[in-house]
């Protein structure tokens, strides 16, 4: 997720919210019959409300209002579930004789592969991706529960150092995620 999007989810959530908080203090405020919400619920004209069905231009608004509706729903959810995959990235070394690129997708791969091999891990799924201005390598590693953890926490110190030993100098972020399947 970038910024951008971020922003957006929280300006709608704080604006959905402050609506939300308003209706329910309108409506204590007419049970409680206070001024201030009893002269709003006085200026709503109840039949133009009531009329506007009948009217001609009402479904035609409503069509609008309905399209407008889906489409930015649409837009909205497919912005926040969107992952920003990144594939390659270059190398600080890079010169002006020619630029080193390096595919961080593969390397994640290379990487899973290396440590499906240790019999302690049933299997590794790899995501490199783009979140918040950062790049992030995540490689979530499915073990059984009887696994000693701190001698996977240790072989996960190990692959982390040979990581950094093949990107000198390239800036992403690696996650381990450690699932532990359920016993059989």
């Amino acid at each position: 997720m970038n910024g951008r999007i971020a922003l957006l989810d929280r300006a709608l959530v704080f604006l959905l919210g402050a609506l939300a908080v308003l209706g329910g203090l309108w409506t204590v405020g007419l049970f409680f019959n206070w001024p201030l919400a009893q002269s709003l619920a006085d200026n709503i004209h109840f039949a133009a409300w009531r009329s506007a069905p009948d009217q001609g231009w009402f479904n035609a608004v409503l069509s609008l209002i309905m399209v407008a509706s889906a489409a930015f729903g649409i837009w909205l959810i497919a912005v926040n579930v969107r992952r920003y995959r990144i594939s390659r990235v270059y190398s600080p070394s890079s010169s002006t004789a020619g630029d080193i690129e390096i595919n961080l997708a593969t390397l994640a791969s290379a990487v899973a592969r290396q440590l499906e091999e240790d019999s302690r891990i049933d299997s590794v799924d790899h995501v490199v991706a783009r979140s918040f201005g950062h790049n992030i390598m995540t490689l979530t590693l499915w073990a059984e529960p009887t696994v000693a953890l701190p001698d996977l926490c240790s072989h996960l110190r190990e692959t982390e150092r040979d990581l950094r030993a093949a990107l000198p100098g390239i800036d992403v972020t690696t996650r381990y995620r450690v699932h532990l399947r359920p016993p059989r």
